[in-house]
């Protein structure tokens, strides 16, 4: 058992001696079981996801505590099973603060579908971008403080225990360079010195809302140590976002300043990562679109990237036969390379408690994040019933 199981295991077992003296009238249980299948119409419509999925959330408010803990069972297409914790964790709330100890997902900015800011919680990338995001963050071993001032939140994050991306494995669909990625955090031992801390001032107004974040953290994304090994590098982070309404549209905006991002143990470059985005409601219709762009700083000739990396995107849906049908679509569109990525879905709600949904993910373009995947497209459906 590696030391990420260990400490889920562990926090699990504290909060499920926490319940065992919890009168089960002060808990409340809700989730979903959920069939998944998705085919490859491009390579003879093969199985690229059978997945049937059931989620629990187990609830205790008291007086001045609350408890949450969620577990998640997934059985696979090639008849793995996995069980893991998305959060459990514990509340605890003072007159002027609140301190969460736990394992938990934690989400900052305000950028739809691309991660600027939202730095805290890694992420589950063995299926690319492809899962919805409640999925692909992974939970983080953290005591979180929050701290009200009137309309003004100042937070503080310490994690004691280094949880890094989960890659996809070399022979993945999802690993195009068949990058043989393996225990990329082996060789970070879990001590007060490898401890990650972040912080965020935020405030929310009538008129705008914005944050100021900063942190000390591993890199969750594995870089090169030598031929064939990779690891993970220290660097710091500052950045903040806001949104505000001007008229019927609203205006966000997210950026992040990478300090000393080291790509290998010979290339180290800052780079600033930002957004613009503009949401807007009409005849029915949420409507919204964003600028991303990458910019390396000390750029150097011949790196593995263009110094300017620019993606959009753009965002629609709407709700008919009396809210009962929801169209979404989603798309990215990579510039440097021209590529990629559009995911239309239609979800149909069969009954109070039943959904239908049908989708898909269409790449396009031969390289470039979404291009170097042109031969995955898939079609999928998912139907869940929640209780």
């Amino acid at each position: 058992m590696n030391k990420i199981k260990k400490i889920t295991a562990l926090s699990l077992t504290m909060l499920l001696l926490v319940l065992s003296n919890v009168a089960a009238t002060d808990l409340s249980f809700y989730g979903s079981v959920r069939n998944y299948i998705g085919v490859l119409p491009t390579q003879d419509f093969e199985y690229a996801v059978m997945q049937d999925t059931f989620d629990l959330s187990i609830e205790y408010y008291g007086d001045n505590s609350a408890v949450l803990i969620n577990p998640y069972m997934n059985y696979d297409l090639d008849n793995e099973l996995t069980i893991d914790l998305r959060e459990a964790y514990i509340d605890l709330y003072l007159d002027d603060a609140d301190l969460r100890i736990g394992r938990q997902q934690i989400i900052w900015g305000k950028a739809d579908g691309v991660f600027i800011t939202d730095v805290v919680s890694p992420k589950n990338l063995e299926n690319f971008l492809i899962p919805d995001f409640n999925e692909i963050r992974l939970g983080v071993t953290a005591l979180k403080a929050d701290y009200y001032a009137g309309d003004a939140t100042y937070e503080l994050i310490w994690i004691p225990v280094f949880t890094p991306n989960s890659l996809p494995a070399a022979e993945s669909i999802w690993n195009a360079k068949s990058v043989p990625f393996g225990n990329t955090d082996s060789d970070i031992a879990t001590s007060l010195e490898n401890s990650e801390v972040f912080g965020r001032y935020s405030k929310y107004t009538s008129d705008i809302d914005f944050e100021l974040m900063g942190g000390y953290m591993w890199d969750d994304e594995p870089a090169a140590k030598g031929v064939g090994t990779f690891t993970h590098y220290r660097t710091g982070i500052v950045g903040g976002s806001l949104s505000s309404s001007v008229g019927d549209f609203i205006i966000r905006s997210e950026g992040a300043w990478y300090i000393d991002k080291q790509f290998s143990p010979t290339l180290e470059m800052d780079y600033l990562h930002y957004m613009v985005g503009i949401d807007y409601k009409i005849n029915g219709w949420n409507l919204s679109a964003q600028f991303i762009q990458k910019v390396y700083l000390d750029y150097v000739d011949n790196t593995f990237t263009d110094q300017w990396n620019t993606t959009v995107t753009f965002m629609a849906n709407k709700e008919f036969l009396e809210n009962k049908l929801l169209f979404e679509f989603f798309t990215y569109l990579e510039f440097d390379e021209l590529n990629a990525l559009i995911k239309p879905k239609v979800t149909y709600d069969l009954s109070d408690n039943i959904n239908l949904l049908f989708g898909a993910n269409l790449f396009f373009g031969d390289t470039g994040t979404f291009g170097q995947f042109d031969n995955n497209d898939m079609i999928y459906s998912k139907i869940q019933l929640s209780f």
